[in-house]
């Protein structure tokens, strides 16, 4: 951080973003689209997935970060359908109770 301005705010790195991204695939609070803060829609989700993939994945050990990109992507295509299928349904139902 410099001057209290976040880096990824310079007009430079989002000009970058944008060119390798473009504005349709960035979430960000500097891009038409914002990442919503503490959505109990996507949050919940999220540490859900990544909570199954870390289990599945450090379970193997993998020895490099090419080994760990190829793990996370065979678990991913691997999620058993149940799985996703209770994590949705676990999901709807908590935003329902929340709201």
């Amino acid at each position: 951080m410099q001057d209290g301005a976040p880096p990824h705010i310079d007009s430079r790195v989002k000009q970058l973003i944008r060119q390798h991204f473009t504005d349709a695939r960035v979430i960000s609070l500097h891009f038409p689209t914002e990442w919503p803060p503490s959505s109990p829609d996507i949050t919940p989700f999220y540490f859900w997935l990544w909570g199954f993939l870390k289990d599945n994945i450090y379970r193997k050990k993998p020895a490099s970060v090419p080994d760990m990109k190829d793990s996370i992507q065979l678990h991913v295509l691997d999620i058993p359908a149940d799985s996703l299928r209770s994590a949705v349904e676990n999901i709807v139902s908590a935003t329902r109770a929340h709201f």
